[in-house]
């Protein structure tokens, strides 16, 4: 299986495969998932939160769009990241910027910062950076067509567990991008996922579905690989 089977259909691959997204803000030389790795500039930035938190708009740099590769696996366990290779390891995806439109959107993340961005009519699939603790929450825009995505992290107040604190922190940001978008979907630690995972959706004709992806170690040993639909 390759990266192109991943990004055609990642319901499918990440059912029969262990994935996870590598890397947090990351030079693309680093291996990590930043904005620059992803071909991603900045558009705007909201500090209205006394220095707490920030929100930070972002989307296509100008002639440059998203592509994923694999990188070496990472085996995954309760205390530390080792590498390991071979068929049972995990499939680490990252990104590279590339000059061609594939279709891909990718929303890093940022500590303490609600990053977000707008899902344009000419995208196929969508993935956020890695999940532990965060939220993401999807809203859909009438006047566009279009959906929004919202990563949002406090790691500076309340832990993994403070969801109510990060709607807070979105629906904020919500208020300030001059777009009227009805929230449709979270991705809640906790709850849609428990572990360490990604959210992706996928695009049927002008429909989108969403979920939430959660990598945990199973009962026993080993890995443990599922897959929720966002409703």
């Amino acid at each position: 299986m390759s990266i192109a089977d991943f990004v055609a259909n990642p319901l499918s691959y990440t059912k029969g495969h262990y994935v996870q997204f590598y890397g947090a803000n990351g030079s693309a030389a680093a291996g990590g998932t930043g904005p620059a790795a992803a071909g991603l500039q900045l558009l705007n930035t909201y500090n209205n939160w006394a220095g707490a938190w920030q929100a930070k708009q972002f989307g296509p740099a100008a002639g440059l769009f998203t592509s994923f590769r694999f990188v070496e696996s990472m085996e995954k366990s309760d205390s530390s990241w080792g590498h390991r290779v071979g068929k049972k390891a995990l499939h680490s995806v990252t990104c590279f910027p590339v000059t061609a439109d594939q279709g891909i959107r990718f929303l890093p993340w940022e500590a303490d910062h609600v990053t977000f961005m707008e899902i344009d009519a000419n995208a196929r699939t969508f993935f956020t950076g890695p999940l532990q603790g965060c939220m993401i929450i999807l809203g859909f825009c009438a006047a566009t067509g279009n959906w929004w995505a919202f990563h949002a992290n406090r790691n500076n107040a309340g832990g993994p567990n403070n969801n109510a604190m990060k709607t807070a922190m979105t629906m904020d940001t919500v208020q300030l991008i001059g777009a009227t978008v009805s929230i449709r979907h979270a991705a809640r630690y906790g709850s849609e996922y428990t572990d360490q995972g990604f959210v992706f959706g996928q695009r049927s004709g002008n429909s989108w579905k969403f979920y939430a992806a959660n990598l945990a170690i199973a009962a026993g040993g080993g890995f443990q690989m599922t897959v929720k639909q966002l409703t």
